[in-house]
């Protein structure tokens, strides 16, 4: 079960993206463009988990300035991605910018 943190910094504030990002998701027209601005935003989280986020099917909390996710084993996928995160002590990652 990993956990992404979506970290903000001076230049982005992670909750207010990915809020802006999820409306702007539902345009089917600006998806691939909304997509591509969380993924390239944040490298270390997956596309199929992001896909999951944007169309809301995934549910996150938030810690302070942070976003979290916790993907469960029985979260439902898209394509498949390659993780990169930072390892915590307690298995979370956390993906900055």
């Amino acid at each position: 079960m990993p956990t992404y943190r979506l970290g903000s910094s001076p230049l982005v504030h992670a909750p207010g993206l990915i809020e802006w990002a999820i409306n702007a998701y539902a345009f089917p027209r600006d998806r691939a463009v909304i997509l591509r601005v969380v993924t390239e935003t944040w490298p270390g989280l997956p596309e199929k988990h992001a896909i999951l986020l944007l169309s809301r099917a995934l549910a996150y909390k938030l810690d302070d300035d942070a976003v979290v996710l916790e993907i469960l084993e029985n979260t439902a996928t898209a394509a498949p991605a390659e993780p990169c995160v930072r390892a915590t002590s307690r298995g979370t990652g956390e993906i900055g910018q």
